[in-house]
């Protein structure tokens, strides 16, 4: 019996019972290589009181890490409506790392999921909020990572071809930004939903990592999402050479070159 294969079973076993809070089917261990007896010992080890306890502290290490990872999702859920969604995901997802940023680009993931089978008019704002936080982890690692920029405010190379930085992302609020976000920061009720969009950049390069996008980066993101040369852009906006400049110093777009 290999040590290693014992380790995986057990594991197996904390993360099952972990989500599943002991409801859950015991977990395969027919790729592992495993005697009777260790099978045996595995089976017996739901309601062992050490065995309760490993898995309790694993699931409230995985809840300590969302509420310090995806406030402004949680926020946005309200207290009630943010601890059945935490339960709901918990028990539906097993712990696949003990990092923060995999956890919580799960979560998020699960709540903007929740959207296309949930009626949201009472829930306002949570898919997007739960969108937003996740493009942040993504620009807050890219950004840790000393992020390469190429240009800077130097003039882009003639025949480059632009596409979104992949820690970058374009996104749109149905009320305005910085309301909406005071207002979850501030745990005060957020801005009614309104029929206009307010367009937001986010990019490892921005100073906090994202900000309001203007008319003409909104639409230069989004054309840039078919990987266009420069020149093809030229027609997109009015005089799009600084607004290139700015966003791909920003690293919110790159290029090829």
């Amino acid at each position: 019996m290999p040590l290693a294969d014992l380790q995986i079973a057990l594991g197996l076993m904390v993360t099952t019972q972990s989500a599943a809070r002991g409801s859950a089917d015991a977990p395969n261990f027919n790729n592992l290589r495993l005697t009777a007896a260790e099978r045996g010992w595995l089976s017996q080890l739901p309601g062992d009181p050490g065995f309760n306890v490993t898995c309790h502290i694993q699931r409230w290490w995985r809840e300590t890490k969302l509420g310090w990872t995806t406030s402004l999702t949680l926020a946005a859920l309200g207290p009630e409506r943010a601890d059945a969604t935490l339960k709901a995901y918990l028990k539906a997802t097993p712990c696949a790392s003990l990092f923060f940023t995999p956890e919580a680009l799960g979560f998020l993931d699960f709540v903007a999921g929740m959207s296309e089978w949930r009626e949201w008019t009472d829930w306002p704002h949570v898919a997007e909020i739960a969108r937003f936080e996740r493009a942040l982890l993504i620009a807050k690692e890219a950004a840790q990572q000393a992020v390469d920029r190429p240009f800077g405010d130097d003039e882009i190379p003639s025949g480059a071809r632009l596409s979104p930085h992949p820690a970058a992302a374009l996104l749109e609020f149905a009320a305005p930004p910085a309301e909406l976000l005071g207002a979850l920061v501030e745990r005060r009720s957020l801005p009614p939903v309104m029929a206009t969009r307010f367009p937001v950049l986010v990019a490892p390069g921005l100073a906090y990592l994202w900000r309001p996008a203007s008319a003409d980066e909104s639409r230069l993101f989004t054309r840039c999402r078919s990987a266009p040369s420069v020149e093809d852009l030229l027609t997109s906006v009015p005089d799009p050479a600084p607004t290139l400049r700015r966003m791909v110093g920003a690293c919110a777009l790159q290029s090829d070159l």
